[in-house]
């Protein structure tokens, strides 16, 4: 399916349709949704708690002696569902009669193009919640006169997220448009064009693999950022799916549109499963 939606969709349905098109379309545009854990939410919850636990250690077990008991000890991350967002509009019906274009294909267009990018933004926000406890996992470059990324940074990021045992699959690095340069120059990063019969399915915005992690870019980073985090950084849920309502204003003699959907985002583990380079360390 295409990442738009265009006259031949919207023409075709009615409003039940057009929201459950809008609910996948927005999970296609969104470059961080699918890279973390996403949760639902039922109706009169306010929160989501996400459990978490310590892990056991294998003991050797000597002759004659008994084994100490272990204890698991249990924690909850809590997800609010805070994050009510809408976008209301209102197109008069002579505009609408003599464009040229399909005003109304295009304004559910933009509408889900920007759900999308607020939910890439509020997951933005978690994921550089990283720990500063240590080992910090705030950091700055290696390179600090350009602040640009280098084999170094990845390998320090890779060991910090295996010395808080975080799973190997599942790993991404996210980097802004002003890094891409320096990593296409770091000699074992693989780019999407190079993955030859290891190729699947592509994320949106992935540019390639290196060290285990997967590559996006993303224009929301600033210049001298760059994240590595493993899906489980930060969880995502969302208690009501988009709803595309329209009705007609006969007071303006415009057509109203309103498209919203509410959700929570939270980082979870206490920022132990990301590492975040911003150019300062701090």
């Amino acid at each position: 399916m295409a990442n738009e939606i265009g006259v031949t969709e919207v023409s075709a349905v009615g409003v039940d349709a057009v929201s459950n098109l809008v609910q996948e379309v927005l999970k296609q545009q969104s470059i961080l949704l699918p890279t973390i854990k996403q949760y639902a939410a039922g109706e009169g919850e306010k929160s989501v708690s996400i459990s978490r636990r310590d892990q056991f250690a294998a003991a050797s077990k000597t002759e004659n002696t008994d084994l100490t008991a272990q204890t698991l000890t249990f924690a909850a991350d809590k997800i609010d569902l805070n994050k009510h967002k809408a976008i209301y509009a209102k197109l008069e019906r002579i505009a609408g009669a003599q464009s040229m274009v399909n005003v109304s294909a295009e304004v559910i267009t933009e509408m889900t193009q920007e759900l999308a990018l607020q939910v890439d933004k509020d997951i933005l926000v978690q994921l550089k919640l990283v720990s500063s406890s240590a080992p910090d996992h705030l950091l700055d470059y290696s390179n600090t006169p350009t602040d640009t990324i280098q084999a170094v940074d990845i390998l320090e990021a890779r060991r910090l997220l295996n010395v808080q045992k975080v799973p190997m699959a599942g790993r991404y690095m996210l980097i802004s448009p002003d890094q891409e340069k320096a990593m296409l120059q770091i000699a074992n990063f693989i780019e999407v064009d190079k993955y030859g019969a290891d190729a699947v399915a592509l994320k949106n915005g992935e540019l390639g693999r290196i060290y285990g992690f997967t590559v996006l870019m993303h224009t929301e980073l600033a210049a001298n950022e760059t994240l590595f985090y493993h899906e489980s950084h930060a969880a995502f849920a969302r208690q009501l799916q988009v709803e595309y309502a329209t009705s007609f204003d006969l007071k303006s003699v415009s057509q109203e549109f309103l498209m919203h959907h509410l959700y929570g985002v939270k980082v979870l583990d206490l920022g132990k499963r990301g590492v975040f380079f911003n150019g300062a360390g701090a």
